[in-house]
């Protein structure tokens, strides 16, 4: 029965391939005993080259080392290459806040990863099967999952492929009697110390006898009616995610919020949960709760706020944009911004700041010979970074610099003196950006242009004027 099931699904999602290199992750319990030993059956047929991989979790004491001596005998036994490495799962989760189950997962697919890049092997086989899937769905009922999570374990992820997910436990344990299979038994797995144990051990039991004896295969056929419409929604959202999303980078993501609200709800929270997933790596502790925070912060319609959730992931609602970040990102960019700079500017020529990666090019004009729009070939796209000062207001020398405390100055047009920290609130500039935005400043402290905005009125042009200062600044 087990071998038409595994080939079966093995056809029809085609998981093998002829020459296929595959690292089979052995526990050395029946489940992964079979799956070598059904793989064995198909070596010939498809030309595949088998390797044997064996974490020690260091859990059970002397069990697990006996565990990783039998399926070290095992691989020695059948002359196939094995990779057998240990790992403090209990020092593991304490680390990185994670449960035992969560870190023992991690570390698992981190060690098979690694590996299949040293045997050079294409494809990762593991031995869940039905079960497994029926308790992992059950498992996220309860948690409260969305609909991907629903999905269970997928049978084929990338190059993890998964050939007994559609055998049942009763057909592994007939299969080994048939071939005589020894294994080793995880005492632990008969006990209710971790949530899928207590699942496997009293939950579904307990469903079974008092209210539906086809529990099992009532949830897998749930499951399978549910990926028909999670499949739909990744298509939607993936979609959507690409319209809505500016910017991706390592540990960041920045969203449009003008195109996110427009869309339904439902697609919101998948783009956040997306979102968190590509920055974060994984979406553990993420859960309803947190969704609903960010999308309770995205309502609000002015200026920035923050949020932080688990694990050092750090929500900015930053006037229209989203960013989802870390918090050891974000605490590199406030190291980076804060850092004061001022350079000296000489007047008529060119100069080039390089750490900045400034281009200054100035002129001093008679007014009675300018022509603006020929100072430069002003355009639209560089306006904002071309101003012309009244030279004779000016107090030489000038500078260039980032803002400092209790900066101020008196905006062209506007009333009074405001501070720069104010005036760039009011234009909506994130908080992070203001400490690197260029301000010219002259001899006496005055700020006179902050760059790519606003002149100061006190050095504006009139009728007065003989002489213009002009300047443009590229950034290179």
């Amino acid at each position: 029965m087990l071998e038409e099931k595994a080939l079966s699904t093995i056809k029809r999602l085609n998981m093998i391939s002829f020459n296929d290199k595959i690292l089979v992750g052995v526990s050395g319990g029946p489940d992964s005993i079979s799956l070598l030993n059904f793989l064995l059956s198909l070596k010939e047929k498809y030309h595949l080259t088998i390797y044997v991989a064996h974490l020690n979790h260091l859990l059970r004491g002397r069990d697990s080392d006996k565990d990783a001596e039998f399926v070290k005998k095992i691989a020695d036994e059948l002359n196939l290459t094995c990779q057998i490495e240990n790992c403090d799962i209990y020092k593991y989760s304490k680390s990185h806040s994670l449960t035992i189950e969560e870190a023992a997962r991690d570390s698992r697919y981190e060690f098979f990863n690694r590996t299949t890049k040293t045997f050079k092997a294409n494809k990762i086989a593991l031995g869940h099967h039905s079960d497994d899937q029926v308790e992992t769905v059950l498992m996220r009922i309860i948690r409260g999952c969305g609909v991907d999570g629903l999905l269970g374990i997928p049978p084929v992820r990338g190059n993890i492929i998964r050939p007994l997910i559609e055998c049942s436990r009763k057909d592994i344990e007939k299969y080994c009697q048939k071939y005589k299979l020894k294994y080793r038994n995880d005492l632990t797995n008969a006990t209710p110390v971790y949530f899928r144990n207590k699942v496997r051990l009293e939950l579904l039991p307990f469903l079974s006898e008092n209210y539906n004896k086809n529990i099992k295969n009532n949830l897998l056929r749930f499951r399978t009616i549910v990926s028909d419409v999670a499949m739909y929604l990744q298509e939607e959202t993936n979609a959507a995610f690409n319209k809505v999303v500016g910017k991706k980078c390592v540990g960041q993501v920045t969203i449009d919020l003008e195109r996110l609200r427009v869309l339904s709800l439902v697609l919101q929270r998948r783009i956040i949960r997306k979102s968190i997933k590509i920055v974060k790596g994984n979406l553990y502790s993420i859960n309803f709760k947190h969704i609903k925070q960010i999308i309770s912060l995205i309502d609000r319609q002015t200026g920035e706020k923050w949020l932080n959730l688990p694990n050092g992931v750090l929500i900015k609602r930053d006037y229209n944009k989203l960013i989802i970040s870390t918090n050891e990102l974000e605490n590199k960019k406030e190291e980076s911004s804060a850092h004061n700079w001022e350079y000296g500017l000489s007047i008529s020529g060119t100069e080039r700041i390089e750490s900045l990666n400034m281009l200054i090019k100035s002129r001093i004009v008679d007014s009675r010979e300018i022509s603006f729009s020929n100072i430069f070939r002003k355009n639209k796209s560089d306006s904002k970074l071309v101003e012309c000062l009244d030279y004779d207001k000016l107090k030489f020398p000038i500078k260039i610099r980032n803002r400092r405390i209790g900066d101020s100055f008196f905006p062209l047009n506007m009333d009074g003196l405001k501070r720069i920290k104010k005036y760039l609130i009011d234009m909506k500039i994130p908080k992070n950006q203001r400490d690197s935005i260029p301000l010219l400043v002259d001899s006496g402290g005055n700020i006179i242009w902050v760059v790519g905005f606003r002149l100061d009125d006190r050095v504006k042009i009139d009728k007065t004027t003989k002489r213009i200062l002009c300047i443009k600044i590229l950034f290179k």
